[in-house]
C-alpha cells in the first residue's frame, strides 16, 4: 500500500511543476476587397494595336474593305481599310477581349442585313461569312471559307459567359460578290456585350 501512495505523490507533483500558460487575447474582423462593375469590351482591328499577347492599343482606322476587280469574286478576305492589314490563316481580322470586371458577359456578333439575296446595290450581289475563335493560338482551322455560315440580323452568340479572364475572340470575314457593278456598298456590323 505504500508503493501506490508513492505514485500518486510523484504524478501530483509532477504537474505542478509545469509551467502555468500565459491567457491569451484575441478578435477578429472581416476583410472586404471590393471590385466595382466595370461593362467594358475591347475591339481592335488588325494591325492597329493589338496582338494576342496584348489587346490593347489606339486603332487609327476604322472600317473594313472587302475589294474586288471585276465585281465577282468569292471568299474575299477583309483588309483593314487604308492600313492594308489583310486576315490570314493566322490572323482574324477582328479581336474582342473582355476588359471589364463584369462577368458573365454574352457576346454576340450580327449585321444590319436579314437577307443578303436582296442586299445592297445592286440587290443580291453581296453577302458576308464568318468564322470566330477564342484559343490562345487562334487559327482559322476550317477547310475552305465556303463552309462557313452567313452573317445577318440575327444575333449569333459567340460566348454565353464571356468572362474577363477568357481567352480573346478573334473574328474572320469573308465576302462574296456576284456580278456586282461598280460602286462602294456600305453594311454594318455589330459587335455587342450584353452584361447583366
Amino acid at each position: 500500500m505504500n508503493k501506490k501512495l508513492i505514485l500518486v505523490l510523484l504524478v501530483i507533483l509532477a504537474a505542478l511543476t509545469i509551467p502555468a500558460l500565459a491567457a491569451v487575447e484575441w478578435t477578429e474582423t472581416l476583410l472586404y476587397f471590393n471590385v466595382e462593375q466595370l461593362d467594358q469590351i475591347s475591339v481592335q482591328l488588325l494591325g492597329q494595336g493589338w496582338d494576342a499577347s496584348s489587346p490593347t492599343g489606339t486603332a487609327t482606322s476604322y472600317n473594313i474593305d472587302f475589294n474586288s476587280s471585276t465585281g465577282s469574286v468569292a471568299w474575299t478576305n477583309a483588309t483593314v481599310k487604308f492600313a492594308n492589314n489583310n486576315q490570314s490563316f493566322s490572323d482574324g481580322i477582328i479581336l474582342i477581349d473582355n476588359t471589364g470586371t463584369t462577368t458573365p458577359t454574352t457576346l454576340n456578333i450580327s449585321t444590319n442585313v436579314s437577307d443578303w439575296s436582296t442586299a445592297g446595290s445592286p440587290a443580291g450581289c453581296l453577302d458576308l461569312h464568318y468564322f470566330a475563335n477564342n484559343s490562345t493560338a487562334a487559327v482559322y482551322t476550317a477547310q475552305t471559307p465556303a463552309s462557313e455560315p452567313q452573317l445577318n440580323t440575327t444575333n449569333v452568340t459567340l460566348d454565353s459567359s464571356f468572362d474577363p479572364t477568357d481567352n480573346n475572340w478573334e473574328l474572320w470575314l469573308w465576302g462574296n460578290f456576284s456580278q456586282c457593278n461598280q460602286g462602294t456598298y456600305a453594311e454594318k456590323l455589330y459587335i455587342f456585350a450584353d452584361f447583366p
